[in-house]
């Protein structure tokens, strides 16, 4: 004969199992966001050394560390860079209004209002560019304008090593000549 306790016990301990097991889905969306990690920064101060020679600073007054899918450091309030020579003085400086380092993909996303300026004078603008680290190259398919002490060049799509001294730039739009005030024959 069955004990009436035994099946008692037994049908309680079945249901306190079947309702221990059920998940509510916003529970789960809630524990997977705490999950997800990030390190905020304020007033960053970052250095780049290369065979033991620094070769930029990074100031920004805001970075985000994503630890997620994508390991990412963002710059979303502007970011300034220094870049040195060996003899520790800055040979050009880059500014932006966003940033974006992806560093499984050695890969670095500059946006909005996108400037570079070498101490020769010589300025790139730009809505985007991109930096391959792996490739030290600089591109971008946006529109660019580069200014240089005898010329002005708009176009479409660059392409540069890493000191902006050989470039390319995929769809010259307009060269002006600075200094040329007149005409030939004028």
């Amino acid at each position: 004969m069955i004990n009436a306790k035994r099946i008692f016990y037994l049908m309680i301990l079945t249901g306190v199992l079947f309702t221990s097991c059920e998940n509510d889905y916003k529970q789960i969306q809630d524990l997977q966001r705490k999950k997800l990690t990030v390190d905020e920064v304020q007033k960053v101060q970052s250095y780049l050394s290369q065979a033991g020679m620094v070769k930029a600073k990074l100031t920004s007054p805001y970075m985000l560390r994503f630890y997620d899918s994508v390991p990412r450091v963002e710059f979303p309030n502007t970011l300034h860079v220094d870049f040195y020579n060996d003899s520790l003085q800055i040979e050009s400086y880059l500014d932006a209004k966003k940033g974006y380092y992806y560093e499984q993909q050695s890969r670095v996303i500059l946006t909005d209002s996108v400037v570079v300026i070498r101490l020769n004078g010589d300025t790139l603008k730009t809505k985007e560019l991109f930096w391959e680290q792996t490739l030290h190259k600089l591109f971008t398919n946006a529109d660019v304008e580069i200014r240089q002490k005898t010329k002005t060049i708009f176009g479409k799509g660059f392409e540069s090593d890493e000191q902006l001294k050989n470039f390319k730039i995929d769809s010259v739009t307009a060269v002006l000549l600075v200094g040329a005030s007149k005409f030939a024959g004028n």
